[in-house]
């Protein structure tokens, strides 16, 4: 009876006026059956209702035909429609907020977005006042210095085609709504006004804030209690037109990295021509060759806590100073990482706009590099063993003795307790492992490691390889 007032309300025509006509009919006086009626009365109530039932029914199958038929093939209303109906639908849960069970779409989508607004934020710990003082106090500084770039590198519209030739035209749209599939067809003089577009932004030092603006859709985490807006993993869209900036950005700050050798060997993700099967192969010959010489060979594991969610922004900044990158690279990046926001988007509802204070945007093409930078002063040394990829890194070490074995790791991890802290990046004591290969049993029982104060547990599956 809800939907047939509704109908009324909305004004539908012809439909509408019949069902609320039954419904008068149905509600006038002497028309409901109760204690006291007989059963002719009973009898014309059930048939109005099976009416007005059929009516309900038959106005909805109407109001589809008239919907399909409105559809125009000229414009995008009918890709939109076979999307909306073949996109599998993933239906929420109630979400526990900080005061009750959200039921609602919005209310999911507040919930969602409070969870991840307190996720993109700086760690507490562990943190140096100090140190932090004077990176806020040297990012100061280069802010209001003057700063005049002559060695800006521009792009062109050969290098915007072959960029667009390489996206992919099934990617979702972001905020703007421009699809990669009308990127792909823009004419030459359209994609020419983009390169001046860009080559202004470039000499002005600029990233729009339009582009800074990212849609989140959440999905549930399997094995997960799903009540909680925190069990389930984010994934972000972005303008496909900012993307494509991004990636002339990218080219040159990739060329100044390499050029000043900024980024370590021993990195190798988000690198051309590495991947991690590679550092896999660099580790099992380390462990190949501690067998054959008979040493111990072993090391920790590290896993950084949010690694991406929570970087420092101004630790950030003060690294591409310290290398000495070109500075409107440095200008770009400071307005591309600040001022950011988000809305969460559940059965399209949008939630309230919620605001990034600390990581790198998720789902853009310069946040790993940004990353990669981020942890280049990784704390190195000759009888260690560094192992990067990504924000996952392995300190390996061999040597003769198991003594020496566990001192050599446990002054890196010294050495790593101090980097963390300076760089405001907390690992996660319960994901760390310690391991140890070597053939047989060692003959003494091992020394346990301790990072921050807490013993490392050691896999036990993998404690001695035989």
């Amino acid at each position: 009876m809800i939907t047939c007032f509704i109908i009324q309300s909305q004004g539908v025509g012809r439909g509408g006026l019949v069902i609320s006509s039954r419904l008068r009919s149905w509600s006038a006086p002497g028309s409901k059956p109760d204690s006291t009626k007989g059963p002719p009365f009973k009898r014309k109530s059930t048939q109005l209702t099976n009416k007005i039932n059929a009516d309900i029914k038959q106005y909805g199958q109407d109001s589809w035909t008239k919907w399909l038929l409105s559809l125009n093939q000229e414009n995008l209303f009918i890709y939109d429609a076979t999307r909306k109906f073949s996109r599998k639908f993933h239906e929420i849960c109630p979400i526990l907020d900080t005061d009750m069970l959200k039921y609602t779409s919005l209310g999911k989508a507040n919930a969602f977005k409070y969870s991840l607004k307190n996720s993109f934020r700086t760690n507490p710990e562990p943190y140096d006042n100090k140190h932090i003082y004077e990176v806020n106090k040297a990012v100061q500084h280069f802010l209001n210095s003057t700063r005049n770039d002559n060695n800006i590198k521009l792009t062109s519209p050969l290098e915007i085609q072959a960029i667009i030739k390489k996206i992919n035209p099934k990617k979702a749209t972001g905020p703007d709504g421009i699809p990669n599939k009308a990127l792909e067809v823009i004419p030459p003089n359209l994609l020419t006004c983009i390169t001046k577009l860009f080559n202004k932004y470039l000499f002005q030092h600029y990233f729009p804030s339009s582009w800074k603006i990212s849609h989140m859709f959440m999905f549930p985490k399997p094995g997960q209690n799903h009540k909680l807006p925190g069990k389930y993993r984010p994934i972000s869209l972005l303008s496909n037109l900012g993307k494509i900036y991004e990636k002339v950005i990218i080219d040159g700050l990739k060329g100044h990295c390499s050029d000043l050798q900024i980024i370590p060997d021993k990195q190798y993700g988000f690198r051309p021509n590495h991947c991690c099967v590679h550092q896999l192969l660099r580790v099992t010959n380390l462990i190949t060759h501690g067998f054959t010489n008979k040493l111990y060979i072993g090391g920790v594991f590290l896993d950084v806590r949010k690694a991406f969610d929570r970087m420092w922004h101004n630790g950030l900044i003060y690294k591409l100073v310290a290398n000495k990158l070109p500075h409107y690279l440095i200008d770009i990046i400071i307005l591309f990482l600040r001022n950011r926001t988000f809305k969460v988007k559940l059965n399209s509802i949008l939630s309230e706009t919620g605001h990034i204070k600390a990581g790198r945007p998720q789902g853009s093409i310069l946040s790993p590099l940004l990353y990669t930078v981020y942890i280049v002063d990784f704390p190195m040394n000759n009888i260690i063993i560094n192992c990067f990829f990504s924000d996952d890194t392995a300190i390996l070490a061999h040597c003769s003795n198991t003594k020496f074995f566990i001192r050599t790791l446990q002054r890196g991890l010294i050495e790593i307790e101090k980097w963390c802290t300076l760089c405001v990046l907390p690992l996660t004591p319960t994901r760390l492992r310690s391991v140890m290969f070597r053939k047989g049993q060692p003959r003494n029982n091992l020394q346990s490691l301790t990072f921050f104060e807490e013993e490392l547990s050691c896999d036990k599956g993998l404690n001695t390889l035989v």
